[in-house]
């Protein structure tokens, strides 16, 4: 099932406030094409169908059949129209598209100006969150993410409903609720965890799982403002002290938990163009294949790499260098953006989404070794980590297939904290 490239819902009016102001995470439009080619279905507004049919298009010139219109209405709501392999009716053979070179940039939907941005409405700002499964942001090419402010700023005003109220706050835990300041409070002594760059990127991830798990337990809906930030404080603290002397000790997880991770890699590992679904015999055998977990890794996507489950999990090295820096950029980005929880992620609570978006790490730690066994390493380096981060971040928070019962309960388990625990040590060291 393809993912929607369309607009976060009722974003408010409010001023923007962008995710990597330091600069530390770049991005610029290399025209690659990747984004057009049919991994995303693209949803428009009805501004955006209306602007594009007053542009007076021809099938001729899109290459379309002279019966296809140029909007397909869906469930999910109005796309443009695609070739026979996915690709958007409006790429042309040089990777522009056809829109932006007649008419200009303000002229294309705004899901294909806003990309591979995302607007989070946090109480009374709005954060950017990007995309990885976008070459350049994985690469980490281009402009500081700050020198897009004024661009943002203007796309904000297109997809802003005037009458939009201020999101509501998702629980925090469970039943337990806190305010936008005080989740931004908690996000803050995340953030001082995942940088700690005393630490190797493993175990700062641990590290971040421990405090999650230690927070969870805690009642920190009762709390005012001021004791909230020194609970944080104290929490910081312990944890950052009990990572010091973390033994991270590699236990191989028991069947069922490798059985059930396996079975998310093959959903985050999936190829979906618009229009194509793989044959139910090959999708029956991929998915037994994961689940046994025995010889070649099967197809999931093309062009990933044909390696033995044993020489994946064999393998024992740590991410460090520049493939760290990746990694990092990535948890951190998403991290602070606040889309990791919430409407922008399945209307899972903070804790929940945050636990799912550690769990990305040995996902991420998984195909990068793929790429490092093809390519006769001993480790990951940054190509591996960057080619892996494309593939798990193009569904994580995207696909709907990830918001389904099955895949719902099956991440439930494997973030339990010792579970997830295992994973990132298992496949980050």
């Amino acid at each position: 099932m393809c993912r929607k490239r369309g607009l976060t819902a009722l974003l408010p009016p409010i001023p923007l406030k962008l995710v990597a102001p330091q600069g530390f995470q770049r991005y610029d439009c290399k025209s690659c094409g990747d984004c057009c080619r049919g991994r995303f279905a693209i949803l428009i507004t009805q501004a955006d169908q209306d602007r594009i049919e007053a542009q007076g298009w021809t099938s001729e010139e899109l290459g379309i059949g002279s019966n296809q219109p140029l909007f397909n209405k869906t469930p999910a709501g109005t796309q443009l129209a695609h070739h026979a392999d996915g690709t958007c009716a409006f790429l042309s053979d040089d990777n522009r598209c056809r829109i932006h070179a007649k008419f200009g940039e303000p002229a294309k939907p705004v899901a294909c100006r806003l990309y591979p941005f995302r607007l989070i409405p946090v109480g009374t700002n709005v954060r950017v969150d990007v995309r990885f499964d976008c070459p350049s942001t994985a690469g980490n090419i281009g402009r500081p993410i700050a020198e897009y402010r004024n661009d943002l700023v203007e796309l904000l005003k297109a997809v802003a409903p005037d009458q939009a109220d201020t999101v509501t706050v998702p629980p925090f835990a469970g039943k337990t609720m806190l305010t936008w300041p005080q989740l931004c409070r908690v996000t803050d002594v995340f953030e001082r965890v995942l940088l700690d760059v005393s630490h190797g990127v493993t175990r700062r991830v641990a590290a971040c799982v421990n405090m999650s798990a230690l927070l969870r337990e805690m009642q920190v809906d009762t709390l005012d403002d001021h004791d909230l930030d020194d609970l944080l404080d104290s929490v910081v603290s312990t944890v950052q002290a009990t990572a010091v002397g973390d033994s991270l000790q590699r236990t191989t997880p028991n069947g069922m938990e490798r059985a059930a991770f396996r079975q998310l890699l093959g959903t985050y590992g999936r190829y979906d163009t618009v229009g194509k679904t793989d044959p139910l015999l090959h999708r029956l055998s991929t998915t037994l294949r994961m689940l046994f977990g025995m010889g070649t890794i099967p197809q999931i996507r093309q062009g990933l790499p044909q390696v033995r489950f044993a020489q994946i999990d064999n393998m024992r090295c740590e991410i460090t260098g520049e493939a760290a820096l990746a990694v990092e950029r990535y948890l951190d980005v998403h991290l602070s953006s606040m889309g990791f929880f919430g409407r922008a992620f399945y209307n899972r609570s903070y804790l929940d989404g945050l636990n799912a978006l550690l769990l990305t790490y040995p996902l991420v730690c998984w195909f990068a070794r793929v790429f490092a066994v093809a390519g006769g390493l001993t480790a990951p380096d940054v190509s591996c980590v960057q080619r892996a981060l494309m593939i798990v971040d193009h569904q994580h928070g995207m696909t709907p297939v990830l918001d389904l019962p099955s895949e719902r309960s099956r991440m439930k388990f494997l973030c339990d904290r010792a579970i997830l625990r295992s994973f990132v040590i298992f496949y980050g060291s």
